[in-house]
């Protein structure tokens, strides 16, 4: 007899994955789980790189090298690693769409799958042989720091289009319908959202101030989209809570049309960006000041509505906690993380380190909500299934109180004047407080690689193995 499952497979999901769309479901399983593994090797890197008198042992802690290292860190973890979830959760809506449809997988539609696959695969090499080869000059962007050549930005375009070819397809299905699924709807809105940032890139593109120079025009061209695409992750990570709690509890937080007006008030939000390069002239600083705004008027409204309802369902199953799935203390380590980020977002600093401490506090958060849907819903649409519960509750945990510890080191960091984006002897390390959190930010670091590392291994070695016998649909909800 196979092993009892922790959670049944979503029943709104199973069963109605067709041959194509289960080949382009293992794809995107394993193209952000690429991306991770890369970005952890490099956070390792980042993170050595600043403890005291690295500067001594290491040889990547020189300006440029860091720099680089840093840029093709950022991408993979918190661009491509994002970009990569939504491309998954795009194609288990479409599985859902086209059952109701009624129909399979037409061929053109498969072969636009099939692309954003292989297309998406190659960007990978792309954005990695410059840094590889020592090419091109980092630019620390805010969102989406790049390296000036163009290689690196044909495999960000690469990229951008092999995940919004998926999108599209969703939204084409979708748009004869009257009333999809909750979740499906949330899917679908994220991929709007994600257009919209599109939109905002060649906008900016197209309004470059004069006289900013190359890496003035490159941060310019990448801050409003990149803003959007806060939007987007926003609102995917309020799909995967959404999804997660139907799987681990057999409820929703919330019943669909709450859900539904939640995503739509995202998408409003984010509808107001391309706007914005119509009102005002390029590079106007109050341009920049409304982009921010947004995050102030349309972002927390949506977010509250969906975390409160999870943590009620928190509450009111709270026997179910220890004894249920382990992705449910996945769920409460991303809470608690994203309370903590928000918190320092209130108290953070332009210029040192306390607003890297708010965003990969944040960011981190959506990751472990993701990482929740890997065991709880895609790997075990694939087939696949584990019961390493206390592996899995490991890795959660030291995953969330790694990051807790690193974005604590770099707060306390940041009230002592240390900037961010600079490593080693460029930190100005020159009393023991500034010494001590950036120690504690070094500690921090390493413990949430390692929670990363058992992530990948485990869901890698899933997705490797033969498929998991007795995998029973759970009911389907709405």
């Amino acid at each position: 007899m196979p092993p009892p499952m922790d959670v049944a497979v979503d029943g709104n999901f199973a069963g109605k994955l067709t041959p194509h769309l289960m080949a382009e479901l293992k794809g995107w399983i394993a193209l952000p789980l690429i991306a991770l593994a890369l970005a952890g090797l490099l956070a390792l890197l980042l993170a050595a790189a600043r403890v005291p008198g690295a500067e001594h042992i290491l040889p990547w802690t020189g300006p440029e090298a860091f720099r680089r290292i840093l840029v093709v860190h950022v991408i993979f973890a918190f661009v491509v690693w994002y970009l990569g979830v939504q491309g998954l959760l795009t194609v288990v809506a479409t599985a859902q769409a086209i059952a109701e449809r009624g129909t399979d997988i037409r061929p053109l539609e498969a072969f636009f799958g099939r692309v954003a696959i292989y297309g998406a695969g190659a960007s990978f090499v792309l954005l990695l042989v410059p840094a590889l080869g020592n090419l091109g000059v980092p630019s620390i962007n805010n969102y989406i720091p790049v390296l000036l050549h163009p290689l690196f930005y044909a495999g960000l375009g690469l990229l951008a289009a092999c995940v919004a070819l998926p999108i599209l397809r969703l939204l084409l299905i979708l748009a004869r319908r009257r009333k999809p699924d909750a979740g499906v709807f949330g899917v679908a809105c994220a991929g709007v959202i994600f257009l919209i940032a599109m939109v905002c890139v060649g906008a900016a593109w197209l309004t470059v101030p004069k006289f900013v120079g190359v890496e003035g025009a490159a941060e310019y061209v990448m801050w409003g989209g990149g803003h959007i695409l806060e939007f987007a992750k926003t609102a995917l990570m309020l799909c995967g809570l959404y999804f997660i709690m139907r799987v681990a509890f057999g409820e929703t937080p919330m019943t669909a049309p709450w859900f539904s007006a939640a995503m739509l008030i995202l998408v409003a939000g984010a509808g107001a960006g391309p706007l914005l390069y119509l009102t005002y002239v390029g590079g106007d600083p109050s341009q920049r000041m409304t982009f921010t705004s947004l995050y102030w008027w349309a972002l927390p409204l949506p977010t509250v509505m969906v975390i409160l309802n999870v943590i009620g369902l928190l509450i009111r199953r709270r026997r179910d906690i220890w004894e249920g799935a382990p992705e449910i203390k996945g769920v409460i380590a991303a809470l608690v993380l994203f309370a903590a980020g928000g918190l320092m977002g209130f108290f953070e600093g332009s210029v040192d380190t306390r607003t890297p401490a708010h965003y990969h506090a944040m960011l981190i958060a959506v990751t472990l909500v993701f990482m929740t849907l890997y065991f709880g819903l895609f790997l075990p649409l694939a087939g696949h299934r584990t019961q390493r519960r206390k592996l899995r509750t490991a890795m959660y945990v030291l995953l969330g109180l790694g990051q807790l510890l690193h974005s604590g080191g770099l707060y306390v960091a940041g009230m002592q004047g240390v900037v961010r984006k600079a490593g080693g002897a460029d930190q100005d390390l020159d009393n023991v407080m500034k010494i001590a959190s950036m120690a504690t930010e070094g500690v921090g670091g390493l413990i949430a690689v390692i929670g990363g590392i058992i992530f990948i291994l485990l869901a890698a070695r899933l997705l490797l193995a033969d498929k998991s016998a007795g995998v029973i649909p759970g009911p389907s909800l709405r």
